[in-house]
């Protein structure tokens, strides 16, 4: 009875259950990217799942350990042996001479030469993590371009099709001057080419679409393109241009040249150390079993004599200065190649935000003007139809450049907040 009573009362829950199991497996298993993915969101992805960022967090993990690890003195050494054994018995106490030996010696690198090293270890390690930070910042900044480049095609396929309905007016202007015997055949062939011409134009600007797509999953490492966001995002208000020089000393890539020259000038003066002698200091105990024979102690110190430095230690010198010169030339260049970048960038910053203006404002809104006039002439015969396709191809070239205005002065705008990047980007 309790088993029939709980197949039929039981069914139907757990028909319920398993029902409710599926919409669960089948949320779990959908990827995090089908919904549309904003840049925010993006970027957080690409700092925390980026093979090359990983590679490059793992790197300052190793440097850490290394600067721990290079600052210890050397091992010690355990020496065991047998002295004076004579060979046709090997007997120990045939021989008053004849002993085992146990000996421990401990070499101490020239004085100084250890810290040094670990404090150089480190500068190294921070030196990494600087430039950690700086490619997690490239790293967004070329998730924010294919992102723009992504928008803008998806823009500018929306505006060459509107302008396909457009040309398609005239098409319908032509056949109805071409039937009325007011327009030639020719017109209507005109209208219809530069009608279809623009099938082209978009699958030239899906092709585009499609690489940036690819370029973003290759970023955010993902199997697939993910379906962005279409808005434009709003990106930081970019810095003045007073602001973002005041704020390259700071740049983490440039941080990262800097702490190489210092690690460079450390290591002229771990080179100068071996100007001093290494020493090993050892202690040995023999035990002497002839009879009546005593035990033996013996102590020693080791001394390495760098008394020709000619060819090894004034040589070696005189290479950590040069390395530690490159390093300031290379820290010089790229400090003037920034601030040149920063300049040039906030240049084409403002005459992109006037262009832009400029286009809205008058450009744009007079192509447009200009074509309904040139539409309207040519239905009443006043125009003729080369003219009305030169008109209609001006605003689209107008509404294109807009696009693109708009574009790069977000562009601009990503790449003079990467210039102004302070602090730490956690992957």
């Amino acid at each position: 009875m309790y088993t029939n009573i709980l197949g039929r009362s039981a069914r139907p829950a757990l028909r319920g259950n398993r029902l409710l199991a599926g919409v669960l497996l089948f949320l779990s298993a959908t990827p995090a990217w089908a919904a549309p993915l904003s840049l925010q969101s993006a970027e957080a992805i690409a700092l925390r799942q980026n093979p090359g960022l990983g590679a490059l967090t793992q790197k300052v993990a190793e440097l850490r350990h290394q600067a721990v690890a290079v600052a210890q003195l050397p091992d010690p050494h355990l020496a065991l042996g047998v002295v004076n054994a004579p060979l046709n018995s090997f007997s120990m106490n045939q021989q008053q001479m004849s002993m085992l030996s146990v000996g421990l010696s401990q070499t101490f690198p020239s004085f100084g030469k250890l810290g040094l090293e670990g404090q150089q270890a480190g500068v190294e390690a921070q030196a990494a993590a600087d430039t950690l930070r700086g490619q997690s910042a490239e790293l967004v900044l070329l998730l924010r371009r294919a992102w723009l480049q992504a928008l803008y095609a998806e823009d500018a396929v929306a505006t060459v099709r509107h302008q396909e309905e457009v040309q398609a007016e005239s098409v319908q202007a032509a056949l109805a001057l071409y039937r009325s015997a007011q327009g030639s055949q020719a017109d209507v062939l005109r209208a219809q080419l530069a009608r279809d011409s623009l099938a082209n134009d978009i699958s030239k600007l899906q092709a585009e679409e499609a690489s940036d797509l690819a370029q973003i999953a290759q970023i955010l490492n993902l199997p697939e393109p993910p379906s962005i966001e279409k808005q434009w995002p709003d990106l930081p208000p970019p810095p003045t241009l007073v602001e973002a020089e005041a704020r390259l000393s700071g740049q983490p890539l440039l941080r990262a040249a800097q702490a190489q020259t210092r690690s460079a000038q450390i290591g002229v003066q771990v080179a100068k150390r071996s100007y001093w002698p290494e020493i090993t200091v050892s202690v040995d105990y023999g035990q002497d079993f002839y009879p009546g024979s005593p035990n033996w102690l013996s102590a020693g110190v080791n001394l390495s004599l760098p008394i020709f430095p000619g060819d090894r230690q004034d040589q070696d010198v005189a290479a950590a200065r040069a390395k530690a010169l490159q390093a300031q030339y290379r820290y010089d260049d790229q400090h003037l190649a920034l601030t040149q970048q920063a300049r040039a960038t906030f240049a084409r910053y403002e005459a992109l935000k006037a262009q832009l203006e400029r286009t809205d404002r008058h450009l744009l809104p007079t192509a447009r003007n200009a074509f309904s006039a040139t539409l309207a002439a040519y239905s009443g015969g006043r125009a003729d139809m080369s003219t009305v396709l030169r008109t209609q191809k001006e605003v689209l070239d107008y509404a294109l450049t807009r696009l693109q205005y708009r574009r790069d002065l977000a562009l601009s705008a990503a790449e003079l907040d990467f210039l102004a990047t302070q602090g730490e980007m956690q992957p």
